[in-house]
């Protein structure tokens, strides 16, 4: 019986080797058809490019930085920061929102042309910091604006001393020195052993640069969005990943501002603001 079955074996392949050919094709052919079915590891990216001062333009930071974190093909994240920050309560939205990604999945911030106070403040909430060595970071830091005097009025009335104004002088200073102090305290804390320099160097609310920010340890590493991804993928431990754009997978449009280089900005526009009123 085993010399019938070495015999038939022989056989199919010297006389029916076209057989052999038919099964060895369709088998290649079943294989490419289902690799494009196959789970593609990707790497989501999100892309801030503003000032963040509206709730609208945060929801849809927010709604990119969801999505990231709950779509299970997305491995890591690259957070791509070229702002100059915005209104404390914005900012403080995303910053604990890139926390809980952080938790979940790897991210790396990319900084382009600038990450200052608000910017950079969600940029230190991140695994890994990239910029250029021509970038400018930091400008740690809120600011307020002081309250109208108030002007009597015979035909208005008012409830309360502070109705007009919102708050006191006193209090408002008082305000900016807990946001600044949070604003350190994120750094030092987010930062670890990185950093060196002092919280009192910090609280200057000085701009660097790139290279000055890498010395400092307010960054990790001067580099291209390329090698920040590649680092994002590394940390995730993912090869012959994609790249998904959240921005463009989600239909959401680049906001329009007036201010669109470093160089317009006004140095007020570097702090974290105080919106008028908060407590």
């Amino acid at each position: 019986m085993v010399k019938r079955i070495t015999e038939w074996v022989r056989g199919l392949f010297s006389k029916r080797s076209w057989l052999v050919l038919i099964l060895v094709g369709l088998i290649g052919f079943l294989i490419g058809a289902l690799i494009p079915l196959i789970s593609k590891p990707d790497i989501a990216k999100i892309t801030i490019n503003s000032p963040i001062t509206t709730q609208s333009y945060t929801d849809d930071v927010l709604k990119m930085l969801s999505y990231a974190k709950n779509e299970k093909s997305i491995k890591g994240v690259i957070l791509e920061i070229d702002s100059p920050g915005g209104t404390v309560s914005l900012i403080e939205q995303v910053y604990y929102s890139v926390l809980e990604l952080r938790k979940e999945k790897p991210v790396v911030t990319f900084i382009g042309l600038k990450a200052l106070s608000g910017g950079y403040y969600i940029a230190v909430a991140s695994n890994y910091i990239f910029c250029q060595s021509a970038s400018v970071i930091g400008n740690i830091g809120a600011r307020g604006k002081l309250p109208s005097s108030e002007e009597l009025k015979e035909n208005v009335i008012i409830s309360g001393p502070f109705k007009e104004t919102g708050f006191s002088e006193k209090r408002l200073r008082i305000n900016l020195e807990r946001f600044k102090q949070d604003f350190i305290s994120a750094v030092v804390i987010q930062r670890g052993e990185r950093l060196k320099i002092s919280p009192e160097e910090i609280s200057k609310a000085e701009v660097y640069t790139g290279w000055e920010a890498l010395k400092y340890g307010l960054i990790d590493e001067i580099g291209m969005i390329d090698t920040a991804i590649k680092k994002v993928a590394k940390l995730a431990k993912v090869r012959n990943y994609g790249l998904v754009d959240v921005s463009k997978k989600l239909g959401i449009q680049k906001p329009f501002f007036f201010i669109i280089s470093y160089s317009e900005l006004k140095p007020d526009c570097y702090y974290l603001y105080l919106e008028k009123g908060v407590k």
